[in-house]
């Protein structure tokens, strides 16, 4: 029996986020925690078989599924210098250093998803890529050129002195510099241990690690869904 450890975030964008703690990169939405819950077997085994596409060395292997929510987080809102600003979680298990094999994992599968991005973007007509959707806030140009600019912020919050790029530039030149970014600072995370607080909310490598992997699937599944209509 494989045990799940669950965190609970509530109040993401009015839904509730479910984490698979020891599991980066798996996570489900849902209108309440056990519709979050519900979901998530089924997407631990969508992890399982996507590892298999990837390697002959899959670190997943599932025999039966136990989950236990570990924790709760209700997302608030602060004010910062006249703006809004919501604070996200920061869970007991985010106080958990990153191994050597852990940072391996996360560079490998954020590698991974930065090829499905890229694959998927790559098909587009080009004028698809600046096709405005109603009721979405970006266009799939401007979803990319998010991830590029969001991924060095991430680095920033554990005090990582990232280069700015121009954010007008050509989004896939834009990723490529993030990518390279990502890569170089990830294995500096083994065995840190600082805890960062901007803005009322703490930040440490585990959950850099925890919303880097879920921010570019989130937005890769966002792509997909948009571009099937």
């Amino acid at each position: 029996m494989t045990l799940i450890q669950i965190g609970i975030e509530r109040n993401v964008e009015g839904r509730t986020l479910a984490w698979a703690l020891d599991y980066p990169g798996v996570f489900t939405y849902g209108a309440d925690d056990a519709e979050a819950l519900i979901r998530m077997p089924r997407q631990i085994l969508t992890f399982e078989s996507w590892l298999n596409l990837h390697t002959d060395q899959p670190w997943v292997q599932i025999e039966g599924l136990d989950m236990h929510v570990e924790e709760t987080f209700e997302v608030f809102p602060v004010e910062v210098d006249g703006s809004t600003h919501e604070v996200n979680a920061f869970f007991r298990s985010d106080l958990v250093p990153l191994s050597e094999e852990e940072i391996r994992r996360a560079i490998c599968i954020y590698n991974w998803q930065r090829e499905e991005l890229l694959a998927g973007v790559e098909t587009l007509p080009a004028e698809m890529l600046k096709r405005a959707f109603e009721g979405q806030r970006w266009t799939f140009e401007g979803i990319l050129k998010h991830i590029a600019r969001v991924e060095p912020w991430y680095f920033s919050r554990l005090g990582f002195e990232i280069p700015k790029h121009d954010q007008n530039g050509d989004a896939i030149q834009l990723l490529d510099a993030s990518a390279k970014m990502t890569n170089h600072y990830l294995p500096e995370l083994v065995g840190f241990d600082t805890v960062f607080e901007h803005q009322q909310e703490k930040w440490s490598a585990r959950k850099l690690v925890r919303r880097l992997l879920w921010h570019q699937r989130d937005h890769i599944d966002h792509i997909r869904e948009l571009a099937l209509g």
